[in-house]
């Protein structure tokens, strides 16, 4: 089958770039803080990086079919239209960033942290600027390639991609390569401590074995192990009956009902009573409430393991706070990074303040003034709690937010 000479590498990279016009790239500009000449250079190298992930993916089995679905089913060809929405700061680039953070997971999985700070090395701009370009970016590769392989089976579309590794790779930064080939050595490994892409991961065969006979007290050890499973299951039922503190948290239940918020910008968000932004907007409608600073723990904000990649159900909280800090346009707050003690002190103040750039740029995203926020990553310098147990290190994984004034 004939491929587009669009989908040819070259032109490819060239006919993403021509979108970055300079209004565009003024607005991205505006949307990271970063100068426009870094910008420029983030969003042309975030082009081929978007790229050599999709090459690895292809590479691996059904990785074809796994891009044509990307590209077919996720309805990205209206980016390509619409570039300077994608950038603007409004509720469309709000909605794209999460989109975008989700691509960016699925193409570089748990190397997606690693990737961003490539980019940011190579371009000058910080690691979150980065990681955010990188996810604006990613739905406009898609976008363009939705619109330019009409007719192009999965089949052709990978070997145009494989083809053209050698270009695709030269336009990338430096570093990357070993970045993306550093995935699939660790898939191969017989213990992953990062998830891993389903099509990457091959289940081990079992073969069903003949249940020993035993006469006499047979059923004993099947009474036992029923015994052991239901007390297991009432420990865990009264483990998720108990409400999890942390010091200086705003603890919070699952269950509580939504409440409606009203904000004095006129704007209104529905919440839980309890949860973060119900006690956030509170705070910082009573002047009198002190004393400042005043730490809140965030109760629904979770990362993809070692990663600055939210989850999904996570987007909810960031929108909620977005529209607390802009109804609020004085106060300041301070975003705080926190892991366990797993890994190196260095690679954990480094994902901590990561993490907190991201939060950051997905807030600065939805329109909130970047002046109001500052970030922090601790690392694992100031645990609430004991590093002995699974318990204690989830914990200890959490992402704080003070509020310096109001």
């Amino acid at each position: 089958m004939a491929v587009s000479q669009y989908l040819r590498p070259e032109s490819l990279i060239d006919a993403v770039k021509n979108h970055f016009t300079p209004d565009v790239v003024r607005k991205a500009s505006s949307l990271v803080g970063e100068s426009e000449s870094s910008t420029r250079g983030a969003l042309n190298a975030s082009v081929p990086t978007v790229l050599s992930g999709l090459v690895n993916m292809v590479s691996s089995r059904d990785g074809a079919k796994s891009l044509s679905g990307l590209i077919h089913d996720g309805g990205y060809g209206a980016v390509a239209e619409n570039v300077f929405s994608l950038f603007s700061g409004g509720s469309a680039t709000g909605n794209m960033l999460g989109a975008g953070q989700q691509l960016i997971g699925k193409i570089f999985g748990g190397n997606s942290s690693a990737v961003a700070d490539t980019v940011a090395k190579s371009t000058g701009v910080s690691s979150g600027s980065a990681a955010k370009l990188l996810s604006l970016s990613a739905p406009l590769v898609l976008g363009v390639l939705e619109k330019t392989s009409h007719g192009v089976d999965s089949s052709s579309l990978a070997n145009t991609l494989l083809n053209g590794k050698a270009e695709i790779a030269a336009a990338a930064p430096a570093g990357l390569s070993k970045i993306l080939s550093t995935e699939r050595t660790v898939v191969t490994e017989p213990v992953v401590s990062n998830p891993v892409r389903v099509d990457h991961y091959a289940e081990p065969t079992y073969v069903a074995r003949e249940p020993e006979r035993k006469g006499g007290l047979g059923w004993l050890p099947w009474l036992i192990i029923g015994l052991a499973i239901l007390g297991l299951l009432l420990w865990l039922r009264g483990r998720s009956a108990a409400p999890r503190t942390a010091a200086t948290a705003v603890t919070t239940t699952a269950n509580e009902p939504a409440a409606t918020v009203n904000l004095p910008d006129g704007r209104s968000i529905s919440v839980a009573r309890g949860s973060l932004n119900y006690d956030l907007a509170a705070f910082l409608a009573d002047q009198s409430a002190g004393p400042l600073p005043k730490t809140f723990v965030f109760d629904n904000l979770n990362f993809n393991s070692a990663t600055t990649q939210l989850e999904p159900q996570s987007a909810t909280t960031v929108n909620n706070l977005a529209e607390v800090l802009k109804a609020y346009p004085n106060a300041r707050v301070e975003l705080a990074g926190h892991t366990d003690n797993t890994g190196t002190p260095e690679a954990n103040q480094t994902l901590s303040l990561d993490r907190a750039n991201a939060v950051k740029a997905m807030l600065v995203g939805q329109g909130v003034n970047g002046d109001q926020i500052t970030t922090n990553g601790y690392g694992d310098t100031r645990p609430v709690a004991s590093n002995d147990t699974p318990e204690g290190r989830e914990r200890n994984r959490r992402t704080e937010l003070i509020v310096l004034s109001k």
